[in-house]
């Protein structure tokens, strides 16, 4: 039935808006790959929607999306940097193997990211909740990283960049606790409406930047709520 492939076409076209994206990267279309890379993000959220309410999720359906995603979320981001980073960096220093190899230091992104999936498709404690950052939240930071540094090209420093990329690679495999936005009842919504509204605040403020706030602000706010939900079980006892 041709339902039953819904999902997976749903699923190719987000590989597909991210395979475009990455043209888009290398071509310095930031603008439009950002776009695209929105775009996959919505297919990403339909392809799972269409799954439950057409009830044919399928493993293959499962693995191709976390193809899609290394393309979309981990891949294509890491080029809008990597192309930014090359206007930059290349001929800036001294060292020619440096030179050579450190404007593909956000290929780390990329490693990271297809840990992160494989890691995710076996992992079944993460139906509700996440361990490490999800896949598509990096993918915002860093798109919305390249805007920033765009903006404020003095901050495009190996001092400034490469901890970044250091740090939200290991936050995507790390162990932490963050709170997934599909369990919207209890307390969980409280934190949920809170992080939509701070979104939606650091959308208007600051547009295609706003995911340097707004993914922090959910790893913050993720932390409170586990805290909390921490201390509430230890008075339950």
């Amino acid at each position: 039935m041709i339902r039953t492939f819904i999902p997976n076409i749903l699923t190719l076209m987000n590989l597909l808006t991210g395979a475009v994206a990455i043209v888009m990267a290398l071509e310095t279309n930031f603008y439009i790959a950002a776009y695209l890379i929105l775009a996959g993000a919505a297919f990403d959220f339909f392809d799972g929607f269409a799954a439950r309410l057409l009830k044919v999720s399928s493993p293959v359906g499962k693995q191709l999306d976390s193809l899609a995603d290394l393309i979309t979320f981990g891949l294509a981001p890491a080029m809008m940097l990597l192309a930014l980073l090359k206007q930059y960096w290349t001929g800036d220093v001294e060292s020619s193997i440096t030179q050579n190899w450190i404007i593909f230091l956000p290929f780390l992104l990329v490693l990271f990211s297809a840990l992160r999936l494989a890691r995710f498709n076996i992992d079944e404690s993460q139906s509700k909740n996440f361990k490490g950052l999800p896949t598509p939240a990096n993918a915002l930071f860093i798109v919305s990283l390249v805007f920033l540094l765009q903006a404020h090209p003095l901050w495009i420093t190996y001092e400034f960049v490469i901890p970044i990329i250091i740090v939200f690679s290991i936050l995507m495999v790390a162990r932490i606790p963050l709170m997934g936005l599909k369990q919207f009842k209890g307390p969980q919504k409280i934190y949920i409406l809170i992080l939509l509204s701070g979104s939606l605040a650091a959308l208007i403020l600051f547009k295609f930047e706003a995911g340097v706030i707004i993914i922090p602000f959910y790893i913050a706010l993720s932390g409170v709520k586990t805290a909390f939900s921490k201390n509430n079980n230890l008075h339950q006892k």
